[in-house]
């Protein structure tokens, strides 16, 4: 009977002892929390800084629009000491942020006058986010640099392959298969060029060459590939009045040159392409979440079917919401179809074969309706004509039925 009530005893201290170890991790993560949110500027450029209780471990995802123009930081679930949800800012670009907590995440919306270019940087207990002085003007020569992905590879590591391609609305499209989605990306505007710089990367002997791509009837003349230091440098000559975006979808690096297209009201971005601009940067995100950020600013809504899945990193730079949507879906195999403001995403196979079981219901119906026959007497007609009203006929009923054609032999 000891020995037992002896095991008891002990049972309820494991639980015990397993309870409070489950709450003590459950208040480890509490205790991260948002302290205070201030404004600074340095040398021109504005610093918005997060300062968190403990030291920050977690990644940051973010993503950011144009118009109305704001960039949103996406963090795991933490706490908030702030007194309030809405942090408002009078001076300088920041008009106020806004704390919103959610079941699995707290987003961080930085609304802003005007958008402008933006890098993020953890300091201990701080997120340092950096927006970059607005330039009037570009003088030649005249370099503007870009960091579009910061690297965290350990090695140095060599590029798979340099590719040239045109696009449809005859851009140029230089294609670059990284390592892996954790290589680093610098983009410059260096006069009437562009430099692409890959850290930590290493350029295999048979891509080190310069390559004329004048024929393919795009802004880009040449593309130049060259090793320096720990980086690989590839240098793509436009011209003509140019301007470009660059886009990452897992280890593909893309950067596309098109000439502007200057219209009285707006400029636009291309035959292909007319949403708003944004930007965004994600680190191995579910294809469902990034699918849920494009609906969020924009006026469709997006039903996913259940058979897309997996993650995907992914940075954009001024890309088209809908070009965004494109990259996305081509990324993962994915198709779409559109009803008004919704839009259906699938897999292609899934679509092709819905596409087929329609049709082939449609057929079926056309096959169980009754044949009619009647007859219909000519008296001094042409035959070229009645060719012309029986084929008049013929694509009549295959819109829909006698009701949307006249009959072409009325009685």
């Amino acid at each position: 009977m000891k020995m037992n009530q002896f095991i008891k005893l002990a049972l309820r201290l494991i639980f015990s002892l397993g309870l409070v170890a489950s709450v003590g991790g459950l208040r480890a993560q509490e205790t991260q929390t948002l302290k205070a949110i201030s404004v600074s500027s340095h040398s021109g450029a504005e610093v918005v800084r997060f300062d968190f209780s403990e030291a920050v471990t977690f990644r940051l995802n973010g993503f950011g629009i144009q118009s109305p123009a704001r960039v949103a930081l996406d963090l795991p679930v933490v706490g908030s000491a702030l007194q309030k949800n809405v942090v408002e800012f009078t001076q300088g670009n920041i008009k106020s942020v806004n704390v919103i907590q959610a079941s699995d995440r707290t987003r961080m919306v930085l609304n802003l006058k005007r958008y402008q270019a933006y890098s993020t940087q953890v300091v201990g207990k701080s997120v340092l986010v950096t927006f970059e002085p607005a330039a009037s003007s570009t003088p030649s020569g005249t370099t503007v640099s870009s960091a579009f992905a910061e690297s965290h590879n350990a090695d140095v590591l060599p590029l798979k392959d340099i590719d040239f391609r045109r696009g449809n609305d005859s851009a140029g499209r230089v294609v670059v298969s990284l390592p892996n989605n954790q290589t680093g990306v610098d983009l410059k505007v260096q006069g009437q060029s562009l430099v692409v710089e890959f850290q930590k990367s290493s350029l295999p002997e048979g891509l080190r060459r310069r390559i004329d791509v004048s024929d393919f009837g795009t802004p880009v003349q040449l593309i130049t590939s060259t090793q320096v230091g720990d980086r690989v440098r590839v240098l793509i000559e436009p011209k003509g009045d140019w301007e470009h975006s660059a886009y990452q979808s897992d280890d593909q690096f893309v950067v596309e040159v098109r000439l502007k297209k200057v219209d009285t009201s707006k400029l636009l971005q291309g035959p292909a392409y007319s949403g708003e601009k944004l930007s965004l940067n994600f680190q191995s995100i579910d294809v469902r979440s990034l699918l849920q950020v494009i609906a969020d600013f924009t006026n469709f809504n997006i039903v996913t079917s259940d058979t897309v899945s997996g993650n995907l990193t992914l940075r954009l730079k001024d890309v088209p919401w809908d070009q965004a949507l494109q990259i996305i879906m081509d990324s993962k195999g994915l198709g779409m179809r559109k009803a008004g403001n919704v839009l259906w995403i699938a897999p292609r196979d899934e679509l092709d074969a819905r596409t087929k079981k329609d049709l082939e219901a449609l057929q079926a119906i056309e096959r169980l309706e009754p044949l009619r026959t009647q007859s219909f007497q000519l008296n001094y007609a042409r035959a070229t004509d009645m060719v012309v009203q029986l084929r008049g006929a013929a694509v009549g009923a295959a819109l829909g039925g006698r009701r949307w054609w006249r009959d072409p032999f009325p009685v």
